[in-house]
């Protein structure tokens, strides 16, 4: 038999073929006068049990080892058997759970491109505002990027802060406050932005004991630096201004637990960074 009549029989490309030659799971046969190889029916035999197996589940790799254990005397392969069968039923639980997720994401309509818990605690941020205009991609970006940063400790910490703000009834006013923060020119006096930051200290100061002080007296990792480096770019230089303005506040009344006004611990975690970016949590 040549490639292609050996590979149609056992219903495996010649490419497969050929690929099996190269990985020593199926011995090349000699070549005839005419250059060609010539298979046999056990070179036909041993590709029908190599599919049965990769069928069955068994790796490439694996396969090889399994037609060994076959053909050893007094061989059993209830081993391999089982190490398959617990293979397949921690896949077919890792399918389940990508399935639930799936589900969750349609039934409270989900971003399906961000970690789920990220997801449904910017939900209930921005919940009070009708999204139909979507987020700019400098925004969409942001959010991806922050969903990266979060660790174990400070996604807890924007849940937390989440669920204040929705139990609090500050969701409109939060998202109010993005949006004019979000308006503000380049060249905004003084006056406005200092109002803005009195506004968002008013408005932040109920929620301050749903921080976790911890994350917010620690230095900055990498992704946060990277995070806050990517802020810059997308505000203009007053935005920027009044959210660090509105971040140095924050510290003071989660780190130092002072009123604000008094000496600035330099530090802020990236639930507060994130909290009052405009339209981000949209």
């Amino acid at each position: 038999m040549r490639s292609k009549e050996i590979a149609d029989l056992a219903g495996v490309s010649v490419r497969t073929l050929r690929h099996y030659h190269a990985i020593g799971l199926l011995p090349e046969p000699p070549r005839g006068a005419n250059g060609y190889r010539e298979y046999g029916f056990d070179d036909l035999a041993r590709l029908l049990r190599v599919k049965r197996l990769t069928t069955l589940g068994f790796s490439l790799e694996r396969a090889g080892a399994v037609i060994d254990e076959l053909d050893a005397p007094e061989s059993t392969v209830d081993g391999s058997l089982d190490e398959l069968d617990a293979e397949l039923a921690a896949q077919i639980e890792r399918l389940e759970e990508q399935r639930r997720t799936i589900a969750l994401l349609k039934r409270e309509r989900l971003d399906p491109d961000l970690p789920v818990r990220f997801a449904q605690a910017m939900k209930m941020i921005s919940d009070a505002k009708d999204d139909a205009d979507g987020s700019s991609e400098s925004e969409r970006t942001l959010l991806q990027l922050a969903a990266n940063v979060f660790d174990e400790e400070a996604l807890v910490e924007l849940e937390n802060v989440a669920v204040a703000i929705r139990d609090r009834g500050l969701s409109e006013k939060t998202l109010d406050l993005d949006r004019r923060v979000g308006e503000l020119p380049p060249d905004a006096s003084e006056n406005d932005r200092a109002a803005l930051v009195a506004e968002a200290v008013e408005l932040l100061a109920p929620l301050f004991d749903a921080f976790d002080e911890s994350n917010w007296n620690r230095p900055h990792t990498p992704s946060e630096l990277m995070v806050m480096d990517y802020q810059n770019v997308i505000y203009n230089e007053a935005q920027s201004d009044v959210f660090n303005r509105i971040y140095q506040a924050l510290e003071e009344m989660i780190v130092a637990r002072k009123v604000p006004g008094s000496a600035s611990v330099q530090r802020s975690s990236t639930t507060g960074r994130l909290l009052l970016d405009s339209d981000v949590t949209s």
